[in-house]
């Protein structure tokens, strides 16, 4: 049996590049003779013969104002025999890849009888204009459907397809043809098709695809193409093709099978007009012969078929290539109706209806919906107003003041200001406002600015709060003098964080100066993130030793480190999932990419708070991805599907490319042990920049944790389930004890410098001067 079924295999295998049936006059006696001997040798062979009913067909529509009796059809039908056989009568078609031999009239009478019911939305004198023309058809995914409906019509006289690629079954939930056919080039499945529908077609075969080596034949061998329906996946095809185009003077129609959209460049009338309508002019055309990948294919392919105009289901798709599905979706519904929106439009540039170019939507979606479909609002707004000055200095007023303070010059206290704003906080929200008053800082909270969905009872908030405070005491040290803190004064309010005294630097002091903190303090205009790609660089243990030491002093917090390779694969697993929860979650992609993130805007212009696009290092796919990420209503689609693995992909790489993972925790529970905690936070970050480490936040998970441990009940059971099980995990891996609370992570990596700094406000924003009770000064 093996061998009965390896035999008509290879029998199989010898037909695939078969695709011209063979025609047999009977008139003609070799060809008689050829066709017995057929028969003869291949019994299997099926015969069709319906050659009277096309008779009758022919009959009436030549006279189409006569009512024929079945009776007097037939003797019309005599007639229009006269003398010869019916068996003589017309051609019989021989299809070898089938072992079909069809009977049917012959050319003049089958393209009359085929095209009849055209008439007359084309006339007989178009139709037989458009039997004149030549077209080529690139890429037969979407393009089958665009040569069956145009062959269909007979708007060609000649077709010239090409595709490299076999039909495979993936291919047969958009292409129309049967599982008998997988493992055949698409081109010779399409031809075949093309010819059972009409066998007196000319179809020519490019196996090899569309190449640079023979552009030329497919465009000008046996006569210069009259249009060009491009539907390749090859970048540089699609513009080479173009480009040749142009150069002829060939007009190009393609289809996406998305939204409808249907691209039309005239060439033929526009020899000047830049492909694809400019869209790509910033992208290197040389380049896009080297693309491998999807990712690498994105920043073309997105512009090509417009980037802001796809469908949410496309977008959220988009997301998805590489993670769940590998290649770009597409439905038979959408080639089906493509193929006729080309074909419509190919007919009516061929026939001088339609002269421009341009780019249309016809949308099914768009123009058949619930009339009741509305998009909700996704403006993110604080839920809290901003401080007021009066506000301000009411707190600080009833504040019992007992050490007296160094009085300080307003340019001195403008230097000090701006070193505590140069701090790191969430999101770069910069939490912070300052009053001056009565010769001291009092900082308070400005939760217009620090507010979060995440950040429940202020946690990173206060963390940054402490970072500025850091900042502030290292600086006022290095001019000369000391402070005196005093956190929360009012315990009932958590508003007003902590009153600054100055005093003179030999005064007694809790925390005095040391040689490091002069040392950190010089960095604090350097001090940075670094969000670029580094090298998987491994570091000594001394320089873990040395970011260690800078927290002696601090009891309460502690420096996990993890380095080891397999620690950063776990590590990189735990954070890139929180980071895809936490764009999964409605108020958490509101709050990232309407709130934090900052897209560049017409000038240029970097923002003075949040997260500067610019400031990150990110491949042209790595934005478009940000840019599909964006929509609300893709991610909505991404969360009821439960995918988004492609939101991932952002951080992976930059975590696997690091050289160590750290996190602090902290020992203590209230605000005050935040404060300190990041006031730890940011001599640690102080140090490592000084060592030439590049550090960047990654606080995703303990955004999401900290979340999850005041609200667990509140969030999608989906996400509830996996972050219990990415919390424990977390923990697991950093060795984390039940008394030590998260509050940093971070990556370090050995990594360019950035290009880009993110900005702050102005001090002046920051601050209100009131030192007298009669004076009160905003600058703005």
């Amino acid at each position: 049996m093996h061998e009965l079924l390896q035999s008509r295999l290879s029998e199989n295998s010898a037909q695939k590049q078969v695709f011209q049936p063979r025609f047999f006059y009977l008139s003609n006696v070799e060809d008689e003779l050829q066709l017995k001997k057929l028969l003869a040798e291949n019994p299997h062979i099926r015969v069709f013969d319906e050659l009277k009913n096309q008779l009758e067909e022919l009959i009436k529509s030549l006279n189409p104002s006569t009512l024929f009796t079945k009776e007097t059809l037939h003797e019309a039908v005599d007639a229009h025999l006269g003398t010869t056989d019916i068996y003589s009568y017309g051609v019989w078609v021989y299809y070898p890849w089938s072992a079909r031999l069809v009977h049917i009239v012959d050319k003049e009478e089958f393209i009359f009888l085929r095209t009849s019911r055209n008439h007359y939305k084309i006339t007989p004198e178009e139709q037989k204009f458009l039997s004149t023309r030549k077209i080529g058809v690139v890429g037969l995914s979407v393009g089958q459907s665009v040569s069956v409906t145009m062959a269909m019509e007979r708007l060609f006289g000649e077709v010239r397809l090409a595709d490299f690629d076999l039909l495979e079954l993936t291919n047969l939930n958009r292409i129309r043809t049967g599982v008998h056919n997988l493992g055949l080039p698409k081109v010779i499945s399409v031809a075949r098709e093309i010819l059972e529908i009409d066998p007196f077609l000319n179809v020519v075969c490019y196996t090899d695809g569309l190449t640079e080596e023979n552009m030329d034949d497919f465009f000008t061998k046996g006569g210069k193409l009259d249009l060009l329906v491009e539907e390749c996946d090859g970048i540089d095809i699609k513009i080479l093709c173009r480009y040749k185009a142009r150069e002829l003077g060939i007009p190009i129609v393609m289809e996406a099978s998305d939204r409808g959209l249907l691209d039309v460049e005239r060439f033929d009338l526009e020899p000047n007009r830049p492909i694809l309508h400019g869209l790509i002019d910033h992208l290197d055309p040389q380049k896009a012969k080297i693309l491998k990948t999807s990712e690498e294919k994105l920043p073309y392919m997105l512009p090509i078929v417009g980037f802001e105009t796809l469908s949410t289901r496309l977008k959220a798709s988009a997301l998805e290539v590489g993670q769940s599905i590998t290649t770009w979706p597409q439905l038979a519904s959408a080639v089906t109706f493509g193929g006729g929106l080309t074909a419509d439009v190919s007919r009516r540039i061929m026939l001088n209806e339609y002269n421009e170019s341009g780019r249309y939507y016809v949308d099914l979606e768009e123009l058949v919906r619930n009339t009741t479909e509305h998009k909700t609002d996704n403006i993110w707004v604080a839920p809290v107003a901003p401080l007021s000055s009066e506000e301000m200095i009411r707190l600080a007023d009833t504040i019992t003041l007992k050490p007296t303070s160094l009085q300080l010059s307003e340019s001195v206290i403008l230097e000090l200001l701006t070193a505590a704003n140069l701090a790191p906080s969430s999101g770069n929200n910069q939490p912070w406002k300052w009053l001056y008053r009565h010769n001291r800082l009092f900082l308070f909270l400005e939760q217009s600015r620090s507010y979060s969905f995440w950040d429940v009872d202020n946690v990173f908030a206060y963390v940054g709060l402490g970072a500025a405070l850091e900042n502030l005491i290292l600086k006022t040290r290095q001019k000369g003098y000391d402070v005196q803190l005093s956190h929360f004064p009012k315990k009932q309010n958590s508003t007003l964080v902590a009153v600054i005294s100055f005093i003179a630097s030999d005064a007694i002091s809790s925390e005095p100066s040391t040689p490091l903190d002069g040392f950190l303090a010089e960095h604090i205009n350097t001090r940075v993130t670094n969000r670029n790609n580094g090298s998987r660089t491994v570091l000594s243990q001394e320089k873990f030793s040395e970011l260690q030491n800078v927290l002696q002093n601090n009891t309460e917090s502690s420096l996990h480190i993890l380095n080891q390779e397999t620690e950063l694969t776990n590590v990189a697993s735990i954070i890139t999932a929180c980071e895809r929860l936490r764009f999964l979650h409605p108020e958490g992609h509101r709050e990232f990419f309407q709130h934090e993130l900052r897209w560049p805007d017409a000038t240029g212009k970097l923002s003075e708070d949040g997260l500067d696009l610019s400031t990150f290092d990110l491949s042209s796919s790595d934005i478009l991805g940000l840019r599909l990420a964006k929509s609300p209503e893709v991610i909505s689609m991404l969360r009821t599907w439960q995918k988004g693995k492609g939101l991932e992909r952002f951080s992976k790489k930059l975590i696997l490319n690091s050289s160590a993972v750290g996190l602090v925790t902290l020992c203590g529970s209230d605000n005050t042990s935040l404060l300190h905690a990041g006031q730890a936070i940011q001599r640690v970050w102080l140090m490592a920049n000084a060592m030439g480490l590049a550090v960047q936040p990654v606080m995703a998970p303990l955004y999401l944790f900290n979340y999850y441990h005041h609200n667990a009940h509140l969030l999608p059971e989906f996400m509830r389930s996996e972050l219990k099980a990415l919390h424990t995990k977390f923990n697991q891996l950093f060795v984390i004890k039940d008394s030590q609370r998260p509050v940093f992570l971070f990556r370090l990596a050995i990594a360019n410098p950035p290009k880009v700094r993110s900005l702050r406000l102005p001090v002046e924003k920051t601050v209100v001067w009131a030192n007298s009770p009669k004076e009160v000064i905003v600058r703005s």
